[in-house]
């Protein structure tokens, strides 16, 4: 097992970096937790100023933003609530897709993440079971937390107030053996095994499931 810790930033000093041309600096993945920031991340992380908010388009570069990791690109064509990107090194070689779909039962957001020979795929509901539980229990009580808020001035009350579960665990089957997990996701750090997947699709998979 391969393992590597990594988070995805959003913040300011994250976005302190000049982004490529007709892109803009977006965030970056950095090994920890996040609370500091990295003067070297692992990735700098560049959106496409003309891409659409459900389908954005990204660049990955180095932290000298002098060297393409990867990039990642809605792929068209796709019908129904159903997305896929695909994901080319910075030689342009594809090294997999990441589909973007509702789950078997169509209550929960999945993504899976493909090679590029299609052979191997890792796959994650958005939110485990005890987390939508939860979620669905304090649900009667959001209308008096919203009134509060609105009673304190606050007209714009944080997302986290109606945030849905977040945890992902994506899983997949090697050799014919158990499930083993490739990449897992809790309260916005990632620990993935590139031992399984290409560490640079890991971190395309991770910067959309930040989106």
């Amino acid at each position: 097992m391969s393992e590597t810790q990594f988070c995805l930033v959003r913040d300011e000093f994250a976005q302190r970096f000049t982004a490529l041309p007709q892109h803009e600096a977006w965030g970056a993945v950095q090994t920890g937790n996040g609370r500091f920031a990295a003067e070297s991340p692992l990735a700098r992380v560049h959106r496409h100023t003309g891409s659409r908010d459900d389908e954005p388009t990204f660049t990955l570069t180095t932290a000298e933003v002098t060297h393409t990791l990867c990039t990642v690109v809605p792929q068209g064509g796709c019908a129904g609530p159903r997305t896929v990107y695909t994901v080319h090194d910075g030689s342009g070689h594809f090294i997999g897709r990441i589909v973007h779909e509702r789950s078997t039962l169509g209550v929960r957001q999945s993504w899976r993440i493909e090679d590029a020979a299609g052979q191997c795929s890792a796959v994650a509901n958005k939110g485990n079971i005890r987390g939508w539980i939860a979620y669905w229990a304090i649900s009667p009580i959001w209308a008096v937390l919203a009134l509060i808020h609105l009673l304190n001035g606050d007209l714009h009350p944080s997302g986290s107030l109606w945030s849905k579960p977040y945890r992902a665990r994506w899983r997949m089957r090697t050799g014919g053996g158990p499930r083993k997990t490739a990449l897992d996701c809790n309260t916005g750090r990632y620990r993935a095994d590139t031992g399984l997947l290409d560490a640079h699709l890991i971190y395309a998979q991770a910067v959309l499931y930040g989106v």
